[in-house]
């Protein structure tokens, strides 16, 4: 195609995307109008996730590009969402494509917004023989679609062309009616008619005189289309469909399996309203049943129905290979929200052929004998929950300001609790939320919430033992960054102890205890870096550190977020949990942990048969004087309100025919407010009372929703309440910090200097999400670090791999360990191809790359675009930093092995993007430079902030900002602000850009690295030398007395500057 043919195409696309939004209709009626433009507007950013979609999940051909022009990369959950309902309908369309017919067949598009038809006629060209494809829908958006494929080559190539005066005519003579038909655009496969679904019969005259529907086989698909229109509408569509002797009916809508008092319900049909697009036909058949009898009524005879979340339940529906595919794609771990999202969502297949007799009784057809054995089997295999109504769940009065979800419980005492980490409404925390009972006399207890210096996580575990210690293990940053740090706390103090065998998050966590020796915690599965799933067992004990631990018989898959609790000393069970692929585990093991004759550590697992619970993943477990309560999480269908928290009968284990079984038991829940949303939540058993706080979830694209009061269980003795409901208030605390230069050896003395070792703080950097060049601009005036998120940095995201290659040679920082110290000059330049630095890196050498002009590498500073031409099309800025743009110095590329770049300053402001990796940057205020050593001259410390062995763990005890970095992140560093960079991964690549922020005052002259001081300095410096060498011929101690004193005011004066304002 040519650039002009291009340029139009991408005009088209853009024109295409104006009348998705609703600027054009051709109703007469205003208010029709509106209406017609809302619910076209709901496809714009349909259209756009699904092109996010296409590009991360799919091979090529690609055909959402024709119509977004310029790509989004949308959340891993809504991805996730939107490639299952992708999956979905392609699953229901191919099977029709491969059915056995003598009659032609029409796959009949109710709503155009997807290109269907050139998807399958790319991906099945010999099951698309004879098939037409007919694109129905407002005729606005049918003419955009038109002009698009008359633009392109491609797609006209699929669709085929028309006879024209007797001969075989090219693409480009497809025809559009101008007498009134509905038809715009038609060729021997794709038929594009614009005409409203709510009218019937001007449709059904149109595919009778164009396309003989009646004797073809049809499959009707809408997908979230027809639930906008008055449920009468869509209800007549669907019996129009019906008429025909041979017609299949695909749908994909929302349900409401819970009603409409469910949380995420609330969230969905909310969202819609504000769109002007309220969801109708959801009102009337809100769920699977009702909407099989709808399709049954109208006249079809056989329905199927089922949620997406069942259907990604099912292997034969979504194969473990593609499920393990996309987990490649793209790190995921938001489970919890995906099976909400899946659980609200139904596809249902409905089927009427001439072949299949009528019900005399009904003018539809009869409840299909697959249906009713499917229900009958269901019924078998359940067992009825018993509901203990002694137990009532409360609300409390007080409100939980503090929105926190995937945190860890800590129970300080019987009337304090902490929650600590997660994830609150800003990003993760390290923070600490206290809930203080208020209906208890306080009690003097002394406790101490984790320090701030561990690293900002989540679905981290912190076990609490007997003797009154906390250990607090693993978690993760990314779902691709699992945590192995551990910190104990004991007698009110927190300490690092020994990491976690290999790092951990969504493990099983448990107390454990037997005979005289100390108790410790047993850890099973989860994930580790990269997301690869485990099935190890560890135990950690004080005296030994952590030791793995084989079991002796049973084998477990590998699975993550399985529930983990002990029963009695030295046994247990383990229930549910993912396996890699995500399908929910519905085993029950018992374990039983002890000591052989030689001290080792022997396992043992028992399979539980009998009767079934249904499997959960993340819920809380919480032992209390009524058992051993099961709480929250998700199932394999939307858990009910009366079925959120089970308790195990009697805290015990029973036998049925000599094997161990287990029994739920739910807890009634009749109690005032509002319905909890038992995701991400922590509970805690305090005395008579279970607490449960905090939790939440994101609701796809519909908002957030957070629990924004807590609940208690009170438990009684017979069958009335012995305690009143007692409520719990919540407090943020600040978090004391971990001081390691207590712990410091005599040879590190040099490394810290006395001055450093005082009581410290760290701080946060804040995370923001900005919209335009105006928020940076105020971000950055404000003088701190902050992270961006969210910002577009160009195909750099998603077509940068490990395999990424560049012929040139290139050199690097060859270094001896895992620091790097410009000062000490610990590493070497090496000069070497640049494939064989990658494959090096990833091998885990300690080298680093910081890219050079590639003409003029001691004359001219780096600029990425011109160093790497081959590469500089899938970076750029986006445009909220134009800012950084206008006044750009250099853009180095920068690419790390598992090495330490050296605490040092720039004079320059930049931004350092984040692309692939993970790593923690430590960051100090210019303030503190004095208390690192720098030589006069120069921006680089001697001295090592990082632990030497355990990556991003900052040990220099100085008030410091620390940050890790996501792929994707972008971080502000203001000028003057020290900085050192620990990886967290083999590989880290990002670009920085420097730029100019201030209009005067730097130095003249070749600055390559824009480090190069203030001419201010560079003359105070020069000053001060004249005022040394003009004493010089004074008394030594005069003169040491006299540039004191000159020095003390120089102080004085530098208080008084951080003081004014800028």
């Amino acid at each position: 195609m040519s650039s002009t043919g291009k340029k139009h195409a991408e005009a088209q696309a853009e024109d295409l995307l104006a009348a998705v939004a609703g600027r054009k209709s051709s109703s007469k009626n205003p208010a029709k109008a509106s209406r017609d433009g809302k619910v076209m507007d709901t496809n714009n950013s349909s259209i756009v996730s699904k092109r996010s979609v296409e590009r991360l999940y799919l091979e090529k051909p690609h055909f959402f590009r024709y119509f977004v022009k310029k790509p989004v990369r949308r959340s891993p959950l809504i991805n996730r969402g939107y490639w299952l309902r992708m999956h979905a309908i392609e699953q229901t369309v191919s099977a029709f494509l491969k059915e056995p017919s003598e009659k032609r067949k029409i796959v009949l598009n109710l709503g155009c917004g997807d290109p269907l038809p050139f998807q399958c006629l790319s991906r099945y060209p010999e099951d698309c023989t004879g098939v037409t494809f007919v694109d129905v829908d407002f005729p606005e958006l049918i003419s955009k679609k038109r002009e698009i494929i008359l633009e392109q080559s491609d797609l006209q190539s699929l669709v085929g062309w028309i006879q024209s005066d007797g001969r075989d005519g090219p693409a480009t003579a497809l025809q559009s009616t101008e007498n009134g038909s509905p038809i715009l655009i038609r060729s021997n496969r794709y038929v594009g008619v614009g005409c409203d679904l709510r009218d019937i019969s001007r449709l059904s005259k149109t595919l009778e005189e164009e396309l003989q529907i009646g004797s073809c086989l049809v499959l009707c698909s809408a997908e979230v289309s027809i639930t906008y229109m008055d449920v009468d509408a869509a209800d007549a569509l669907i019996r129009w469909a019906a008429q025909y002797d041979e017609v299949r009916f695909c749908m994909l809508e929302q349900l409401l399996p819970q009603g409409q008092e469910h949380p995420f319900a609330q969230k969905m049909i909310q969202h819609f309203v504000n769109l002007g697009t309220p969801l109708r036909c959801v009102q009337k058949y809100p769920l699977l049943q009702d909407q099989e009898t709808r399709f049954l009524r109208a006249g079809y005879h056989s329905v199927k129905a089922r949620t997406l979340w069942q259907l990604w339940q099912d292997q034969s529906a979504v194969a473990p290979d593609l499920r393990l595919h996309l987990n490649r794609a793209e790190p995921f771990d938001e489970w919890e929200e995906f099976g909400l999202f899946s659980s609200h969502y139904f596809i249902l297949e409905a089927k009427k052929s001439s072949t299949h007799p009528r019900s005399p009784n009904n003018q539809g057809g009869s409840i299909p004998e697959y249906l009713a054995l499917e229900r009958q089997s269901q019924v078998r295999k359940s067992r009825p929950i018993v509901v203990d109504d002694r137990v009532v769940l409360n609300v409390s009065s007080s409100q939980a300001k503090h929105r926190r979800k995937f945190g860890a419980t800590i129970p300080f005492s019987d009337q304090t609790i902490g929650i600590h980490g997660g994830i609150g409404d800003k990003g993760r925390l390290n923070t600490t939320t206290r809930y203080q009972d208020l209906g208890l006399e306080a009690k003097d207890t002394k406790f101490s919430s984790p320090p701030i210096d561990i690293e900002a996580r989540v679905c981290h575990t912190v076990t609490a033992l007997d003797d009154g210690r906390f250990l607090l293990a693993g978690g993760r940053t990314s779902p691709d960054n699992a945590l192995g740090e551990c910190w104990l706390c004991c007698s009110g103090q927190w300490k690092p102890v020994d990491k976690l065998p290999i790092p951990l998050y969504r493990h099983g966590a448990t107390p454990v205890a037997y005979g005289t020796v100390d108790a410790g915690v047993l850890i099973f599965g989860g994930k580790t870096t990269r997301g690869i799933v485990v099935n190890q067992w560890f135990l950690w004990r004080e005296a030994t550190g952590w030791k793995e631990v084989c079991p002796s018989s049973g084998k477990l898959l590998p699975r993550f977020g399985a529930t983990v609790a002990s029963t009695s000393p030295g046994c247990g069970i383990l229930l549910g949990g993912m396996t890699e692929d995500g399908i929910l585990c519905d085993e029950r093991w018992e374990w039983t942990i002890g000591y052989g004759k030689d001290t080792d550590t022997t396992l043992q697992l028992n399979y539980l048969k009998g009767s079934p619970i249904a499997p959960r993943f993340g819920p809380c477990l919480a032992w209390t004087p009524m058992g051993l309560l099961v709480i929250g999480g998700i199932s394999t269908s939307l858990i009910t309100l009366g079925e959120e928290i089970l308790r195990l009968s009697n805290g015990a284990y029973g036998t049925v025919d000599g094997f161990t079984v287990l029994e739920p038991m739910a807890i009634s829940t009749d109690f005032d407010g509002h319905r909890p949303l038992l995701i991400g939540h922590a509970v805690c058993a305090s005395g008579d009372t279970l607490l449960i706080a905090g939790g939440g979830a994101v609701c796809f694209s519909f908002g957030s929703y957070w629990n924004m009061t807590t609940w208690t269980l009170n438990f009684p003795t017979g069958c009335e309440p012995k305690y009143p409901v007692r409520h719990f208030v919540a407090e943020g605390i600040v978090p004391p910090h971990y001081d390691p230069a207590l712990e410091l050896h005599a040879e590190d003395a040099e490394r810290v200097p006395p001055a450093a070792q005082s009581n410290s703080m760290a701080e946060a950097v804040q995370r923001v999400r900005i919209e335009s060049e105006t928020d940076f601009d105020q971000l950055m005036h404000g003088g701190r670090p902050f992270v961006m998120e969210g910002l577009d940095l160009g195909e750099c995201m998603t077509d940068w791999t490990v395999h990424k290659t560049y012929s040139d040679q290139v050199t690097v920082h060859q270094a001896q360990g895992c620091h790097m110290n410009f000062q000490l000059k610990n590493f070497q330049y090496v000069k070497k191809p640049f494939g064989k630095f990658m494959q090096e890196i990833c091998n885990g050498s300690p080298q680093y790359l910081r890219s050079l002009n590639a003409e003029k590498a001691a004359e001219e500073p780096a600029c990425f675009s011109d160093d790497f031409p081959g590469l500089s099309d899938q970076f750029h800025l986006p445009q909220q930093l134009a800012t950084v743009a206008r006044n750009q110095h250099s853009s180095p590329l920068r690419i790390s092995g598992p090495v330490n770049m050296w605490l040092h300053y720039d004079v320059m402001a930049n931004v350092l993007c984040q692309i692939i990796g993970t790593k923690v940057v430590a960051l100090y205020p210019p303030i503190d430079a004095v208390h690192f050593k720098i030589p006069p001259g120069s921006s680089s410390s001697p001295i090592t902030v990082f632990h030497p062995d355990q990556r991003g763990c900052v040990v220099y005890p100085r008030h410091h900002f620390r940050v890790t970095l996501n792929e994707g992140d972008i971080l502000y560093i203001p000028p003057l602000w020290l900085h050192s960079v620990s990886p967290l991964d083999n590989l880290s690549v990002s670009i920085n850009v420097f730029f100019r922020n201030l209009s005067i005052g730097y130095s003249p002259g070749r600055d390559v690295y824009g480090n190069r001081d203030l001419q201010v300095y560079e003359t105070g410096r020069r000053n001060v030398e004249r005022m040394v060498k003009s004493m010089g011929s004074l008394p030594r101690d005069i003169a040491r007395t006299y540039l004191a004193r000159l020095g003390e005011e120089l102080i004085e004066t530098s208080r008084t500057f951080r003081q004014k304002p800028d």
